[in-house]
């Protein structure tokens, strides 16, 4: 039967069916113990993609929603009308032609050669239900648990309790095409936050095609290097982001410099271990140095003296070199043609990964890194990173009930091809934006500009990214016509004064013994929230609030942890001066 028939067949069949999943007398849905189940119940089911005609026996598409098969066709399978977009890619609801197309049908747009919107007749999703996909996909899709914010969007009745969010294993590209990073499990207790720093060693000098091969030149004189010419990361719903550096100085991982080596992870949890050994930890575990508290990695025990020299809670150092930053479950940068970056073929990874489980459970946080190979050919002009941090805090301190604009201007080299911008603040970041060059340079406090501004974000853990498939070019020797403006504003309870920050709900984490924590405040800097005095000074004294009231308010400031914020823009651009012919090497 031609898809056409099978797919009007498909259609006529969904008219004749109900809308809706069972529900009691009041609405509210009779949900199952995970939020995958409930889905497969209450949208697949409900909205008829399963029957036999549709995505049911027939596999419209080779797509079969039944489910005990659904959850095993969508999770990191290619789709038949794209194979390069994932039907599921977890961690990310725009990368998953599930959500998409789930989207389009609730907001009535064309995806184009993506093909049709779903369902293909009858109601369209409710925005509730299309939230709870897209926070199903960015906990990690996993076919047991709960997401949070899941189950109430599904419309079910009773209390559900959230269990961490973990994401599937990325797989590793074939041998010949690229190769993986992995950092072992790190653990992270139930209603906890911490900042960790640790390392793994890796040596690929056996592995990597003689084509992929370059000298490492300014990076690592008189080395090695594999070039690479895209990057994906994976990492558990729980982080807040993850900071992956390349140790670079040479050093023997079984020498003097490096104090302790143990299995991270799996079933040899804590036990000794040699780093040139590969797989010596068995599954889901790697040889590592000990996760340790450390903001950026700043002052981190078990490594080389050498290992910190400049660091900045930023995770910069002189010895390290940014490989990815990601704020997301899931990071992907695919570099234009002929764009590449460089690493020695053996090394040590530093893993600085920042998370917070506000669960009842304990967990762990594990990361992948995939790095695809770029050949003779591919290879024309290095990567290079934006980290614009030194407005880092500065939004300075805001007092409870307000809300503050801070901006900020950085400059570009001349010749600047700029491929990606993204940004970075925390919980009580209300408004991110960005203005393309020209932008006057700032000299102190700055106003946004009034036109319309070329990136915007306004959800913190889930920031926008501009992409730029051609470049923006900056040639002039001009600073303004390479200066980009950003402006970010802090809302400290001004709009809905119970999303001031508190003290009753500081962070329990080892990083707020940080110098640049703030977790809570003192007595003296609290005042009333709620109450016939709210907004007073109360010196810690409840009674001073009045009936009702609380003396739990706090300043925002800038610092470390997700209660406190941050001001700081991501991207990456290459440089191409004017030459005839040649390229630029490391």
């Amino acid at each position: 039967m031609g898809r056409s028939v099978l797919h009007w067949i498909c259609v006529f069949a969904l008219v004749a069916l109900p809308v809706g999943g069972c529900s009691d007398e009041s609405g509210a849905t009779e949900c199952f113990d995970s939020t995958y189940a409930t889905i497969q119940e209450t949208i697949f089911e409900a909205k008829g993609c399963t029957q036999a005609i549709c995505h049911g026996e027939a596999a419209e598409g080779g797509l079969d929603l039944r489910a005990e098969f659904s959850h095993a066709a969508l999770i990191h399978t290619a789709s038949s009308v794209d194979p390069s977009v994932k039907r599921v890619h977890p961690g990310d609801q725009d990368l998953s032609l599930l959500y998409l197309k789930l989207r389009a049908g609730v907001e009535g747009t064309d995806l184009g050669s993506l093909g049709q919107a779903m369902p293909v007749t009858g109601t369209p999703l409710s925005p509730d239900e299309l939230e709870a996909v897209r926070l199903w996909i960015r906990g990690g899709a996993r076919a047991e648990g709960v997401v949070e914010g899941t189950m109430e969007r599904l419309a079910c009745s009773g209390a559900f309790e959230a269990q961490p969010n973990q994401i599937y294993p990325l797989p590793a590209p074939e041998p010949d095409k690229g190769l993986q990073f992995y950092s072992g499990a790190w653990s992270l207790p139930a209603e906890s936050e911490n900042e960790v720093c640790f390392v793994t060693y890796y040596d690929v000098t056996e592995t990597v095609p003689p084509e992929a091969r370059v000298p490492c030149g300014d990076l690592a004189p008189e080395r090695d290097c594999f070039a690479f010419k895209r990057s994906e990361l994976a990492q558990d719903g729980q982080s807040h982001h993850s900071i992956t550096s390349m140790y670079i100085p040479e050093s023997d991982p079984n020498g003097g410099d490096w104090f302790q080596w143990e299995c991270l992870g799996g079933a040899k949890d804590g036990e000794a271990c040699d780093p040139t050994i590969a797989g010596e930890c068995g599954d889901r575990s790697a040889c590592a140095t000990p996760p340790q508290t450390a903001v950026g990695c700043v002052n981190y025990f078990f490594a080389p003296s050498d290992f910190s020299f400049g660091s900045t809670f930023t995770g910069d150092s002189f010895t390290r070199e940014r490989l990815v930053t990601a704020q997301e479950s899931t990071f992907i940068e695919d570099l234009p043609p002929g764009v590449y970056s460089v690493l020695p073929l053996k090394g040590f990874v530093a893993w600085n990964s920042h998370a917070f489980n506000l669960t009842h459970d304990d967990t762990t946080i594990e990361q992948w890194v995939n790095l695809d190979y770029a050949r003779q050919g591919e290879r024309d002009w290095l990567r290079r990173q934006i980290f614009a941090a030194d407005h880092i805090f500065g939004m300075g301190t805001i007092p409870p009930f307000e809300k503050r604009e801070v901006c900020m201007t950085f400059t570009l080299p001349q010749y600047t091809r700029l491929m990606s911008l993204s940004s970075h603040f925390h919980q009580r970041g209300e408004l991110f934006r960005m203005w393309l060059p020209p932008n006057e340079l700032c000299t102190g406090a700055c106003n946004p500009p009034s036109a319309s501004p070329d990136y915007e974000s306004r959800i913190y853990d889930d920031p926008a990214e501009a992409v730029y498939a051609d470049p923006i070019r900056m040639d002039s020797a001009e600073v303004d016509a390479r200066s980009i403006m950003a402006c970010a504003v802090y809302d400290n309870g001004a709009d809905d004064p119970f999303e001031v920050k508190r003290h009753s709900t500081r962070p329990i984490a080892p990083s707020c013994g940080n110098p640049f924590a703030n977790c809570g405040c003192s007595a003296s800097a609290r005042v009333c929230l709620g109450g016939d005095s709210e907004g007073a000074g109360c010196g810690g004294d409840d009674a001073v609030c009045g009936a009702g009231g609380l003396c739990d308010a706090c300043p925002l400031l800038g610092g470390v942890t997700t209660d406190d914020e941050m001001f700081i823009v991501f991207g990456s651009y290459y440089v191409q001066p004017p030459q005839s012919g040649g390229s630029e090497q490391p």
